[in-house]
């Protein structure tokens, strides 16, 4: 942990209170970016299923075309983070956001599985945007207020979440693809903020025309070197423990539900996958306001990433034991409310030890190994949901989650005072 110097950020430097406070100014474009972004993405998520259904898909086809993905994710996203690190967190943004809209405009006139593929595959290889937005998170804000920078990105995509699923829960009484439209719709207007208001804010240690400025920079730090810290090897161990359980889950969560679960006396569908996922946009802001904070204050980093695995497991136990709305609502509860903290905790506990001049290719390579279990996950989960087998589905999800905790509880100190101070 101790090998990688931090340097403060330019924003932050202005005082002791500068330090303290993100420059709002800044980070009021790409929260709105972040918003429309989520919400976009929101609006296809309850439809996405049922629409391959409706094309004939199986529980497996679906794994496959999340899977395909997840790959082009996995491969453009260290590329695109590098990228934003020389070129600028605003225009990588841009021609992420320009790809999102022709993958949007071509899986809406998809009429067959194959091109529902193209699209998302599409989307898959321009899907930088929390990438290059967290990037920009990192460049404007020091290491004792990261988490609230990215707390405040994480609020952003669970208004989102809120307002693509509502609206997308309502259109799709109309048709399938009308949420898809609404999507479309989103994204252009992501863009419009992005063009107007996002600064091209530049990462410490690079001039306006982004060449290199000191030494430090020029070693180029890579994710490689920096996966030589210990710390950093561990947290990256538990963050792909985190994302393959909640991979193997929510990739097929409509699936099972739709299988087990009966909503007001029929089959659980789209409209009824976009209430749980507004439900999550109204958890997942409500933990950015109200708790994430406290949290930081009181418990170490440890200790924050155990909470995260020990909430999530609860609310995956629930789900498979859910036959009534209360006990879904609980479980809903705890997934969402986990999922809120575990993505600031886990962004904040890789950049607060990392140059600043490399959260691009960081970002981009966390985003990366993410999309490593998005690849599998969904492949795994619709085999063994394709052959009915529910409680291995859940099985698998719970003890994938209760590894990570186990490694972040014998592997990582107990008490960081350093990374705790960023998080805090």
């Amino acid at each position: 942990m101790k090998a990688v110097d931090i340097p403060q950020v330019g924003q932050a430097t202005g005082g002791a209170e500068a330090q303290t406070r993100l420059d709002w100014r800044l980070m009021r474009p790409v929260f709105i970016v972040a918003s429309l972004d989520a919400a976009s993405a929101g609006a296809v998520l309850p439809v996405l299923p049922f629409y391959l259904r409706d094309m004939g898909a199986t529980p497996l086809v679906l794994g496959f075309v999340l899977g395909a993905e997840a790959l082009s994710q996995f491969v453009a996203a260290p590329v695109l983070g590098q990228l934003s690190d020389r070129i600028g967190r605003r225009k990588v943004l841009l021609a992420s956001q320009a790809g999102a809209l022709v993958s949007l405009s071509l899986l809406a006139l998809a009429n067959a599985v194959a091109f529902v593929l193209l699209a998302r595959v599409l989307l898959g290889l321009t899907a930088a945007n929390f990438a290059a937005a967290a990037a920009y998170a990192a460049d404007n804000s020091a290491p004792v207020n990261r988490r609230q920078a990215i707390g405040l990105l994480s609020g952003g995509l669970g208004l989102g979440g809120i307002v693509g699923p509502g609206l997308s829960g309502y259109l799709s009484e109309i048709s399938l693809t009308a949420p898809i439209w609404l999507a479309l719709t989103l994204s252009a207007a992501s863009i419009l903020v992005t063009s107007l208001w996002v600064k091209s804010v530049h990462a410490s240690g690079q001039s306006a025309d982004g060449s290199v400025q000191d030494e430090t920079v020029r070693d180029r730090t890579s994710f490689r070197s920096l996966l030589a810290v210990p710390v950093i090897r561990v947290i990256v161990v538990v963050l792909l423990c985190h994302s393959f359980s909640f991979g193997l889950f929510t990739s097929q969560l409509a699936v099972y539900l739709g299988d087990t679960f009966t909503w007001n006396g029929h089959a659980f569908g789209a409209r009824e996958l976009s209430y749980i996922l507004s439900a999550n946009g109204i958890i997942n802001i409500v933990v950015q306001l109200f708790l994430l904070k406290w949290l930081g204050s009181q418990f170490s980093e440890r200790s924050l990433i155990i909470l995260v695995f020990s909430t999530l497991s609860m609310g995956y136990v629930a789900v498979g034991l859910a036959t009534s709305i209360v006990t879904l609502s609980f479980a809903i509860l705890c997934i969402s409310t986990g999922e809120a903290l575990a993505r600031p905790i886990f962004i904040a506990a890789l950049s607060v030890h990392v140059p600043q001049h490399r959260q691009g290719v960081v970002m981009g390579a966390m985003q990366s190994l993410v999309a490593v279990a998005d690849v599998i996950t969904p492949v795994i989960a619709g085999a063994i949901l394709g052959q009915a087998l529910h409680g291995a589905w859940i099985g698998t999800v719970v003890a994938t989650a209760m590894a990570g905790a186990v490694i972040a509880r014998s592997q990582l100190p107990a008490s960081d005072p350093e990374a705790t101070k960023a998080l805090g």
